[in-house]
């Protein structure tokens, strides 16, 4: 089974964000989504259904970060969230955010996995994935194969893929990658989110993203791969 509709949007006030194609910067097909959040904004991003505890999912997906970005900044750009919402009451998120979640954090862009930790109900770990300098000005290709659980048989396995290059594995995790006592699995989302309205750094902020496909166990690599 695959997946690719983007019928499910968020950007909570038109002024301040927003989403819309781009016939310029594209990766296939006729067009991409660029997702812009300005000062008085907090997201722009395409929300995606939610997954099963237990349940084994291949990723594929597509974002484009403009030659211009800054990064001297304080704050921080979310990319991608497989969030957990709405999450068991009380849990703390010591990565930020609820779930797990691509994100830049000052020059780097990295993936902060949380879940179950055993011993503690929460635990945070951050994978660095590239420098924004590796990825501005071209597509980078994201797969993803993850089992999403919190027992110890669990797995997170994630290749990119920038410009012309090859795919590069960046993650192999093994081990738990959610909770076993949400309602449901985490959900893919993708775009931007800034979380503070009156967010530190350059406005707006801009990026594009193009190619997403969501597979089931029976999938592999090459379905998904944009």
């Amino acid at each position: 089974m695959i997946e690719s509709s983007t019928e499910v949007t968020q950007a909570r006030n038109k002024s301040c964000s927003g989403i819309e194609p781009s016939y310029k910067i594209k990766r296939a097909g006729q067009t991409a989504l660029k997702h812009w959040v300005d000062r008085c904004g907090e997201r722009a991003e395409i929300e995606k259904n939610k997954t099963e505890i237990g349940g084994t999912y291949w990723y594929g997906w597509s974002v484009f970060i403009p030659t211009d970005w800054q990064v001297n900044d304080a704050g921080w750009d979310i990319l991608n969230q497989f969030a957990a919402y709405p999450t068991k009451k009380g849990r703390r998120h010591p990565c930020g955010g609820v779930g797990s979640k691509i994100s830049r954090k000052g020059d780097a862009i990295g993936f902060d996995l949380q879940r179950n930790g055993g011993s503690v109900d929460d635990k945070c770990t951050r994978f660095t994935l590239a420098k924004v300098a590796e990825l501005r000005g071209q597509w980078t290709d994201f797969v993803m194969h993850v089992k999403w659980t919190g027992n110890d048989d669990g797995f997170l396995k994630l290749w990119l893929k920038t410009g012309n290059g090859k795919y590069i594995q960046k993650i192999n995790y093994h081990g738990a990658t959610f909770w076993n006592d949400e309602g449901t699995g985490p959900y893919f989302k993708m775009g931007l989110y800034k979380g503070d309205p009156n967010f530190k750094g350059p406005a707006p902020r801009v990026v594009y993203t193009d190619e997403y496909r969501l597979g089931d166990a029976n999938s592999g690599f090459g379905q998904v791969a944009p």
